[in-house]
C-alpha cells in the first residue's frame, strides 16, 4: 500500500511539472494494465531456454555488425 502510494504522489508531481510525461506514464500504465487483465495466463512452461537471452544477443550482435563496418570503412581515410 505504501509503494501505491508513493507511486501516485510521485506521479502527480510529474503531471504537475511536465504534462507530457505523466500522460504518457498515466497512458502506458493503462495499457499495461488492460493487457494483463484481458491477455489470459500465460503458462512459462513451453518457453525455450535461449528465448529470454535473445532480445541481449540480437542487440550484442548488431553492435559487432556496426562496429566492424565503421572499421573497414574507417581503414580508408
Amino acid at each position: 500500500m505504501i509503494a501505491i502510494v508513493v507511486v501516485l504522489v510521485l506521479c502527480g508531481i510529474i503531471v504537475r511539472s511536465r504534462p507530457q510525461l505523466g500522460f504518457g506514464i498515466v497512458l502506458g500504465g493503462g495499457l499495461a494494465w488492460a493487457g494483463l487483465a484481458l491477455a489470459p495466463h500465460i503458462s512459462l512452461t513451453p518457453i525455450p531456454v535461449w528465448l529470454p537471452a535473445l532480445p541481449f544477443a540480437t542487440v550484442a550482435l548488431t553492435l559487432f555488425f556496426f562496429g566492424f563496418l565503421a572499421w573497414f570503412w574507417g581503414t580508408g581515410r
